[in-house]
């Protein structure tokens, strides 16, 4: 049966053989394949992009110093527990998938490619009046989540996760393109308490000029069923709404747009590309008394949790 599955599973790298096996546990251990526990955590090293340097740790250290790296250090323990579970989620589909980084690293601490970290001597330059009882409060989110993965299907999640929904998540489709059944748009009456919430800024001419050619003229073409821009045309150029979103610096594509005589008036909703776990709306179930399950049951819909044996 093992071999069945290796078959079918995309292409696992060896990390150590202890990431291998906790890779199998989530894969087999549901479908009746017999596990035993995992003896040791499972190693993975980590490329620090600013010292170029490669790092190895153990998963749950990298499990610390990401949600560190990801989510304020204020927020309530049941908000962290929800992000912990989400970047060892995140972390265990990447090591799964096969995907090597600089120097042929497991993981990475660049945003854009994988997930954040930082050491708890970074973590403290960042908050030096509180960095110890934060990351106290941290440490003891990852050991009470220890090993948890969300699955669906049986499978690991593609764990997305975003800072600000602006009051509705986006789905997969509407983002990436592609349908996935535990990406759906929800709603998300929790993250009113970001100051990302709801932002105005004003695009001056001279800047939108730059960008997209001569002209005053904005028109946005189409949207999302999540009032996300997914077509605009800025003068005499169209753009896609993320490339709308980055050539400006804006928050999210779900926003609205107007001109006025000294530029484009841009009213942006929440923060972030919209998918998945809106942080702030973690916070805000957390403030309300919700735990962990509730949060991610609430963004994920459909899948479950399901603890590694090590």
């Amino acid at each position: 049966m093992v071999s069945t599955y290796l078959f079918n599973m995309k292409k696992i790298i060896i990390f150590s053989s202890a990431i291998v096996f906790a890779a199998l546990a989530v894969f087999f251990a549901l479908r009746g394949c017999s596990t035993q526990s995992i003896h040791e955590l499972p190693m993975v090293t980590v490329y620090r992009s600013q010292s170029g340097q490669v790092e190895q740790m153990d998963l749950e250290e990298y499990i610390i110093g990401t949600v560190a790296a990801e989510m304020p250090a204020s927020f309530e323990s049941e908000a962290l527990k929800a992000q912990a579970i989400c970047a060892r989620t995140y972390a265990l589909r990447k090591l799964t998938e096969g995907k090597s980084y600089p120097h042929q690293a497991d993981l990475s601490d660049n945003i854009n490619t994988c997930q954040g970290y930082l050491s708890y001597e970074e973590f403290a330059g960042r908050h030096p009046h509180q960095s110890e009882q934060w990351w106290l409060n941290i440490q003891q989110a990852v050991e009470e989540t220890r090993g948890q993965v969300i699955l669906h299907d049986n499978q690991l999640i593609d764990a997305l996760y975003h800072s600000t929904c602006g009051g509705q998540t986006a789905s997969a489709l509407e983002v990436f393109g592609q349908n996935i059944d535990y990406l759906q748009s929800v709603q998300c009456g929790y993250c009113q308490i970001s100051k990302r919430y709801k932002t105005e800024q004003v695009l001056d001419w001279q800047d939108v000029v730059a960008v997209s050619g001569e002209g005053e003229c904005v028109e946005v073409m189409a949207t999302s069923s999540t009032g996300r821009i997914e077509q605009v045309k800025v003068n005499q150029k169209v753009m896609k709404g993320s490339e709308f979103r980055q050539a400006f610096g804006l928050p999210s594509t779900r926003c609205t747009v107007r001109m006025e005589n000294q530029g484009i008036n841009v009213i942006s909703y929440g923060y972030g590309h919209g998918v998945g776990l809106c942080q702030y709306g973690a916070q805000g179930m957390a403030l309300q008394g919700k735990n962990y399950q509730q949060i991610l049951a609430h963004y994920y819909p459909g899948t479950r949790i399901y603890k590694i044996p090590y």
